[in-house]
């Protein structure tokens, strides 16, 4: 019996140009061939309004290529490119999915390839799907009204951008080919891919596909690579040089120079995006010079003291515990030189006396929350860097600890605190949306019937990424959440334009397992110290209030 072979379908590259754009094209198509991209693989290009001459250069110079005329014959006005809405995309990209059985690849013309291809088309092939991602965040790049109109999670607002110069799908992959008909739908309206009120930033059909993706990707339903487009970042992808624009009157002879160009740019570009990142993660004077926290504490009397602290480090988070009949501030300990913090307390009673360590998970280590149950001590950490919430239990005061169990896994919480209130154990934090590099957060509430052993049970409200879009921390928790003449008061950072620039106090209002409220209140009156700006922590042990300081930023 003969055996027939089953070949893969070629992959297929879309792209594009009107007549601003004919030479970037042009600069592509030749890159193209020079690179090897046209073995093994098919080309398609649309005319979207060029000049006679110039799609008759096109055609000699490139017979290789599937030239296709794009038709405006009843499209809204946005779609014409001088529209700006780059509807056309993603509505001449569709119907090459829809026919397709392999890997369709849109190219924005001013792409040039520098290097093989195959990673992302093995990307393609084992999870249906290749994009690069920018550094802004979703909800900069997409009107929040768009992305309410569309039923956008939240939570997920916070989560990097992608990039649509460059979109990679395999036409055989069902939920890929429903993403890109629904991009091809959603671009035919104008308030949705190009509102006449929008945020600046609002990036039209790359933001429309954002959108639609966006909880997909952040549930992990989607696999998208972890990989940076060329712009802003110090370690973007090698085999794709983005945004090579040229113009349309450029001569054909002088490719080498434009190429040269922007490729010394984006190799300085890079190198200074990674001197940068150098500074942030390993330049200790840097850090000094940027970043101080001091801690105070405020006793009945009134007397206010100072905690003394080493060179070379800075003290922050404290929080207050009475053991044995003495007082201790449990505080996160950062060594600029080590460029990270463990975790660290000190003796308060008859003035501070030596700092002594206590805890190091093994990576950055802040906010040491503490709490008592079962009449033992616990400590809840901020170990985000693991990406675990931990929980260890005191066995030895004060330096002995032992980890009993990670709370959450493979997530980023930070400044968690723990209480009892209405006979169940709450706990609030906030939760990075997925794939944020740090920048955004939402509050996330959980309640369980034990602190140690039960199961945390996700609060309804976490769905509404309160908080997603602040930044510099703002609705983060600055200490833990207090008792005051019957209410429950949540100290809170508040900044405008620096992390640590401040903080304000709410009070919970509404606290069940269905329904979470607050609101800002003013600040009490024997914690007035924190409205001095820099004050972004703050925790109270019966007449003794204890806080930190940022003094540079």
């Amino acid at each position: 019996m003969t055996r027939i072979a089953m070949t893969k379908p070629l992959p297929l590259f879309v792209t594009a140009a009107d007549a601003r754009y004919w030479r970037c094209l042009h600069q592509l198509l030749r890159a193209v061939q020079r690179k090897g991209w046209t073995e093994q693989a098919e080309w398609a290009a649309y005319d979207l309004g060029m000049e006679a001459e110039q799609r008759a250069r096109l055609e000699r110079d490139f017979p290789w290529v599937r030239w296709e005329t794009f038709s405006y014959d009843g499209l809204p006005e946005h779609y014409v490119p001088s529209a700006g809405s780059y509807a056309w995309k993603a509505h001449l990209f569709w119907p090459e999915v829809e026919r397709a059985s392999g890997p369709v690849i849109w190219m924005d013309s001013a792409n040039l390839p520098l290097a093989s291809p195959s990673e992302m088309l093995d990307h393609i092939d084992q999870y249906g799907i290749y994009l690069l991602h920018g550094q802004a965040p979703l909800q900069e790049r997409c009107d929040p009204r768009v992305l309410d109109a569309l039923g956008v999670p939240r939570w997920t607002w916070g989560t990097r951008e992608c990039v649509t110069g460059l979109v990679g799908v395999d036409a055989a992959n069902p939920v890929m080919r429903d993403f890109m008909r629904r991009w091809s739908d959603l671009s035919a309206d104008p308030e949705i891919i190009r509102p006449k009120e929008r945020i600046e930033r609002h990036m039209n059909d790359q933001a429309v596909l954002n959108a639609i993706m966006a909880e997909a990707t952040c549930k992990g339903d989607v696999v998208l690579p972890q990989k940076d487009v060329d712009i802003s970042s110090g370690r973007p992808v090698r085999f794709l040089s983005t945004r090579n624009k040229v113009r349309p009157s450029f001569p054909i002879w002088a490719d080498w120079f434009s190429r040269a160009y922007y490729r010394v740019n984006k190799v300085l570009d890079q190198f200074l995006h990674r001197l940068d990142d150098f500074h942030l993660d390993h330049n200790p004077f840097w850090r000094m010079h940027k970043e101080y926290f001091g801690v105070h504490y405020k006793a009945a009397d009134g007397s206010v003291s100072d905690m003394p602290c080493p060179f070379g480090h800075y003290y922050a988070d404290p929080f207050l515990i009475e053991q044995n009949g003495e007082t201790w501030a449990f505080f996160e300990d950062l060594n600029y030189f080590k460029d990270r913090a463990t975790i660290a307390a000190m003796r308060l009673d008859d003035g501070p006396s030596k700092a002594v360590q206590v805890l190091d998970p093994g990576c950055h280590a802040s906010f040491p929350f503490l709490f008592r149950h079962d009449g033992q001590l616990w400590m809840l950490p901020e170990t985000c860097k693991n990406g675990t919430l931990e929980l260890w239990r005191c066995i030895g005061f004060p330096e002995r600890w032992e980890k009993v169990r990670n709370v959450f896994e493979g997530v980023n919480c930070a400044d968690s605190v723990v209480f009892e209130h209405d006979g169940r154990w709450w706990l609030i934090t906030s939760m990075e949306s997925p794939m944020a590099g740090g920048m955004y957060r939402y509050l996330a509430i959980f309640h369980s019937d034990d602190p140690v052993t039960g199961d945390w049970q996700a609060h309804p409200g976490n769905k509404k990424g309160l908080e997603v879009t602040s930044r510099g921390g703002t609705g983060r928790n600055a200490g833990g959440v207090l008792r005051s003449r019957g209410r429950l008061l949540r100290a809170v950072q508040s900044s405008r334009d620096y992390y640590g620039q401040g903080m304000q106090f709410r009070e919970i209002t509404t606290l069940t397992p269905e329904a979470f409220e607050e609101r800002v209140v003013p600040t009490p009156d024997d914690l007035r110290m924190a409205d001095q700006e820099g004050v972004h922590h703050l925790s109270r042990l019966g007449t003794l209030t204890i806080w930190d300081k940022r003094t540079r930023h």
